[in-house]
């Protein structure tokens, strides 16, 4: 996955991105390129066809995508923020096609190529239930209902998670002959529940640990 796809992406569904307009003889926006922002904004064009027309003018060289030295920072509509070192790139943030859940995942790029590469996400749900340990009950259930004896549960302890109590939940997910293990740090905030959670392959898991907890670690609320 192209870095430039991403960004493209997460420039039209409003985040944070630093672009800059090329310096060129050319760089005068074609009319049509206006058009359709234009019928995107009155909800006539789809966000993929504007997303093919923000990637179009990557690739001509129209708009440059800023780069900084040192870390980044993931923000979602100001409802949090989490760091993006450079080794870890930021995947497309996906939602739910009911809106009712959204999650933001980046992947280590030594492991871009594996087929369970070490990825980070923040997942933010609706909460199932009167309080989160009726949503886990749910998650626990919605599990063995479609993976079964797949999931394994190898530890849950209490945790205060940026200021709120909650839960540290470690697995181990067979699938087929993939094993994925993995550590989640959950919390609920204002009726919606947080997740915060690193995954790999279990060969790779001890080998990212250190790095994916410490960016972990500057999860933040923002409101």
């Amino acid at each position: 996955m192209k870095v430039y796809v991403i960004a493209a992406v997460v420039a039209v569904l409003g985040f944070g991105l630093t672009v800059s307009m090329a310096s060129s003889e050319s760089d005068i926006v074609p009319d049509w390129i206006k058009s359709t922002a234009g019928w995107w904004s009155e909800g006539l064009v789809s966000d993929a066809e504007y997303i093919a027309t923000i990637q179009w003018l990557v690739d001509e060289g129209y708009i440059e995508l800023a780069t900084t030295e040192g870390s980044g920072v993931i923000v979602r509509d100001s409802m949090y923020s989490i760091e993006q070192p450079p080794q870890w790139d930021r995947q497309i943030p996906e939602r739910d096609q009911a809106g009712e859940t959204f999650r933001d995942s980046m992947v280590n790029v030594e492991t871009m190529d594996s087929k369970i590469p070490a990825t980070v996400s923040v997942t933010v749900s609706e909460m199932m239930g009167e309080d989160i340990d009726e949503h886990r009950e749910w998650g626990l259930e919605l599990i063995k209902e479609y993976i079964g004896d797949g999931f394994e549960h190898t530890g849950i302890s209490n945790a205060t998670i940026n200021g709120k109590d909650g839960y540290i939940d470690e697995y181990i997910v067979t699938v087929l002959n993939f094993e994925i293990q993995g550590i989640s740090y959950s919390f609920e905030h204002e009726g919606l529940i947080y997740e915060i959670k690193y995954e790999s392959d279990v060969a790779d898991f001890d080998r990212y640990i250190d790095e994916a907890q410490r960016i972990i670690e500057t999860f933040s609320l923002e409101r």
